[in-house]
């Protein structure tokens, strides 16, 4: 017959009760194994999309608050819209340079709410990163001194392994890929920029570039009337 152990239970018995365990304590490990894997996916998830997010957020508040002037009503502190024949472009400027009103004073600083943004794709700073930085220059200081242009405040990435960008304006009727506030009189009726984002990876693992696409609309229009004074 079966060896009986001390405390009443058989050699078998026990090493029965040592197997189910080992099964159920197997089973247990595999689950919060996948849990965990799932947990990090999720966190790397977040992580990933909160700077897309963010940016995405800067960039519709500079492109719903965009004001500019014309040939007719000259405008200090505020310029043209021009994605082409533009003066005093920056080193690896993608897009037009514009102008927004969507600056938040602080009553420390002698600026006002009116900013000018030039969007650049440079080199990224960290090399292992595929594609490049878009970056956000901020100009606030927007009286020149002697001529000279001023050149901006602040310069802060605000999304890397981007690919490229692309700016379109629509005018009411179709899509067009330059705009010139000086010639057209006015703002385009909205503005579309699209970020194409790096391929990440390589080979089979290789994921799918992305696309981000913003459509902004430009409610507020440049006034091509003039007022002449009362007699």
């Amino acid at each position: 017959g079966a060896r009986m152990l001390p405390g009443g239970f058989t050699l078998i018995e026990l090493l029965l009760a040592i197997s189910i365990m080992s099964m159920i304590l197997a089973a247990m490990s595999s689950v919060l194994y996948i849990a965990f894997r799932l947990h990090n996916g999720a966190i790397e998830s977040i992580e990933n999309s909160l700077p897309v997010e963010v940016a995405l957020t800067s960039i519709q508040r500079d492109l719903a608050n965009i004001v500019c002037n014309n040939a007719s009503n000259n405008v200090m502190l505020i310029g043209s819209f021009q994605s082409i024949n533009q003066t005093n472009v920056l080193p690896n400027q993608i897009g037009p340079d514009f102008y927004t009103t969507g600056g938040q004073p602080d009553g420390m600083v002698p600026w006002g709410d009116v900013e000018k943004i030039d969007y650049l794709l440079q080199p990224p700073t960290n090399r292992q990163s595929a594609g490049k930085d878009l970056v956000r220059a901020v100009t606030r200081n927007l009286i020149p001194v002697n001529g000279v242009p001023t050149q901006p405040d602040q310069k802060r990435t605000v999304l890397s392994g981007v690919q490229n960008v692309i700016f379109t304006y629509y005018d009411g009727t179709a899509w067009d890929q330059s705009w010139d506030s000086t010639q057209q009189t006015n703002l385009p009726t909205a503005i579309k920029m699209q970020i194409y984002m790096a391929a990440q990876g390589y080979g089979r693992s290789a994921a799918l570039p992305k696309i981000y696409e913003l459509v902004i609309p430009v409610d507020v229009q440049m006034s091509t009337n003039l007022t002449s004074a009362l007699p």
